[in-house]
């Protein structure tokens, strides 16, 4: 379809009185005699927010960032106690991977800092379910994640609880992982006041507890009645459209 569109889109400009005519897609495909009628969707609302652990447990949120998947790309992370005050926060620049290569890179690197400081009882939070399953299997079938997977297995008895968040409860690790990618550097932060400023505004809403809102929307299914039993299992709020 993509090649599709941008044939369209090229071929655009060959169609009469093309300054009265509409660029959408739709409506390009109707030049041709192709109708499209446009797809029923529904929209879940969610409520989304960063818990702290429990007291005497440290909790690692982390996340990868990568501009072109592969691209440039970083990671960060920030390791929190049950009430929400920093031990430590980093930053880093990996150069050119994809995402899920440069989420295990800021789970090693994090398990690494948390390693070198001797903490243990940590809670492994991350946004990327697949790596999360793969971390709750201890199983890696990734050949790329080879080398990066053994690292983490050598701290893996330092993890007691791993959880999957997402990317709205995971703020700080995000503006971390972004700010890694644009600083191209690696940096550790020990005090709030020294994380990047987007970063430090995501750090006081999460601990103050204040939620985020995911919105999700999917495609109705094709009868009223699978509609309604999508709803019923869904159990969040929904919004028709």
């Amino acid at each position: 379809m993509r090649h599709v569109t941008q044939w369209l889109r090229s071929t655009h400009s060959l169609v009469p009185n093309k300054t009265k005519c509409s660029r959408s897609v739709c409506e390009a495909f109707g030049l041709w005699g192709l109708h499209i009628i446009p797809t029923q969707t529904w929209t879940t609302v969610r409520s989304v927010r960063w818990t702290p652990p429990r007291a005497g447990q440290w909790k690692l949120n982390v996340d990868g960032a990568s501009q072109g998947n592969p691209g440039s790309s970083g990671g960060g992370g920030i390791l929190r106690d049950s009430t929400g005050c920093i031990l430590f926060a980093f930053s880093n620049f990996y150069n050119i991977k994809t995402n899920t290569v440069a989420e295990a890179m800021a789970i090693r690197d994090g398990l690494f800092l948390c390693e070198e400081q001797n903490i243990t009882n940590i809670v492994l939070e991350s946004d990327s379910k697949v790596l999360v399953d793969m971390l709750r299997a201890d199983s890696c079938p990734h050949w790329r994640l080879k080398n990066i997977w053994a690292d983490i297995m050598r701290c893996r008895g330092r993890i007691t609880t791993i959880t999957h968040q997402f990317r709205e409860g995971n703020q700080t690790a995000d503006a971390l992982a972004t700010h890694g990618v644009r600083s191209r550097q690696r940096t550790v932060f020990s005090f709030w006041q020294d994380m990047p400023l987007e970063a430090r505004g995501a750090h006081r809403l999460e601990r103050l507890g204040i939620p985020s809102l995911r919105i999700h929307r999917t495609p109705l299914p094709a009868s009223p009645r699978q509609w309604r039993i999508a709803w019923r299992r869904s159990g969040v709020v929904t919004i028709g459209r």
